[in-house]
């Protein structure tokens, strides 16, 4: 018996039981706060989602006239925050939802959405989103847990665009390749796109974009830095001129009261009331009016155009412009229409050129050596602009020169300038950008 309770076997095993008991206990805590850490991740994610959805719906509804979205701003922020599993208790409906219909016992969420005026000191408008998941505490009660709060916020900013687009892409990518260069310091340029190359840079040093640069998609770049000045995933910038578009694809040849003006030479709607039929070539000459085209008309040579006008092109009319013409045009104030489009003569208010051929053409081309000015909006909302050889446009002193179309690409050494503009045309759009702040 004394040699028994002398005996030390064992006591190694025993010490080591008796460590592993806190040991155990440690790192099963350690293991429920990596749950809770886990937890408030995704309920961060579902906290800026939320807020940025709340504030595109917001700067949806800032832009007057465009927006087509009926659900208020609440529902696209929660639905939002469902699509990343969180919602509130029996409000699990939303479309695209992966809320669970029934959450664990001691398990309970919240998401709540604000408008706010200010923020942070600074006055403007917010949208802020918060989640929240309260659930039940189990290995962590020993040190008084019996519930813990995981809370996540995030706010989101809407700012009008201080410096509308003079060059906006409405469906696909802008292009940079080649050596072009673009000044457009005053009102920039954007694409629609939700491409990976909304806006893409497809060479090095040789891109010179001086211009506020906004996508709905990403930026794309082939080397430098150039997607450094480009903010990505931004709200679309609805088409000012959508109302336009719709008035003219529904024009016909009977709506002329001269129908076409035939001979060789153009005539302005306000000399014959008559439309522009077969193809054309304009040379050397002053335009003076509102011509409309429904056939092809190309520019070519060396001539000089100058004068102030509108050019319409309707029914698959298009121009080309080649070789290298010193172009000078600026856009009428008072367009003169046929009575189809007196609903939106307004909108035709400094339009230089419209051009409605379907996106399976070419689109309108830009190229040679051209050396022009224009000063008015060109809108070619079906199909694709091109400036590519040596092409030089500018805006003239007074002014600007604004290019709306479904896609647009710079090539070679085409040349750009909008840095006159103020932007004071009727093809101005309201527009909102939407950023986190928290």
């Amino acid at each position: 018996m004394r040699n028994l309770l002398h005996s030390r076997r064992g006591s190694v095993a025993f010490a080591t039981v008796a460590a592993m008991v806190p040991l155990v206990g440690a790192i099963a805590l350690g293991a429920e706060a990596g749950s809770w850490y886990v937890t408030k991740h995704h309920a961060q994610n579902a906290a800026d989602a939320a807020a940025y959805s709340g504030g595109l719906r917001f700067a949806c509804s800032i832009a007057a006239g465009s927006c087509t979205d009926t659900q208020p701003l609440d529902y696209r922020a929660k639905q939002s925050a469902a699509r990343n599993s969180f919602c509130n208790s029996g409000d699990t409906s939303y479309p695209g939802s992966i809320c669970s219909t029934s959450l664990p016992s001691g398990v309970s969420q919240q998401v709540t959405v604000a408008s706010l005026t200010s923020w942070n000191g600074a006055n403007g408008n917010y949208v802020q989103a918060t989640v929240t998941q309260q659930q039940s505490a189990y290995l962590s009660k020993v040190l008084s847990l019996s519930t813990v709060n995981i809370r996540a916020t995030a706010v989101a900013r809407i700012d009008a665009l201080a410096k509308p687009p003079c060059v906006l892409a409405l469906k696909d990518p802008i292009t940079f390749q080649g050596s072009p260069t673009l000044s457009s310091a005053n009102c920039g340029i954007s694409s629609n796109s939700t491409a990976a190359n909304a806006i893409g840079f497809k060479g090095n040093t040789g891109i010179q974009v001086n211009a506020p640069s906004y996508t709905v998609g990403d930026c794309s770049q082939t080397g430098g830095n150039q997607c450094s000045k480009v903010q990505t995933y931004q709200q679309a910038i609805p088409d000012p001129l959508s109302a336009l578009k719709t008035a003219i694809t529904a024009l016909k040849t009977s709506d002329f009261p001269n129908k076409s003006c035939g001979g060789s030479t153009i005539k302005s709607y306000e000399t014959g009331a008559c439309y522009n039929a077969g193809t054309q070539s304009i040379n050397s000459m002053t335009l003076s009016g509102t011509y409309y085209f429904t056939g092809n008309v190309k520019i070519n040579g060396s001539p000089l155009i100058t004068g102030t006008a509108t050019l319409v092109f309707f029914g698959g009319g298009s121009l080309t412009i080649t070789g290298g013409p010193t172009i000078q045009l600026t856009a009428m104030k008072s367009p003169a229409v046929p009575p189809a489009l007196s609903g939106v003569r307004g909108l035709m208010t400094d339009l230089l050129i419209y051009d409605d051929e379907p996106y399976s053409s070419k689109g309108v081309n830009i190229s040679g050596n051209s050396a022009s000015y224009f000063n008015g909006t060109i809108y070619v909302p079906n199909s694709p602009v091109t400036y590519s050889g040596n092409s030089s446009t500018s805006a003239p002193s007074t002014g600007c020169y604004q290019l709306i179309a479904y896609a647009v690409t710079f090539s070679g050494n085409t040349y750009l300038d909008n840095s006159k503009c103020k932007q004071d045309s009727a093809a101005t759009p309201n527009v909102q950008t939407v950023r986190l702040v928290q």
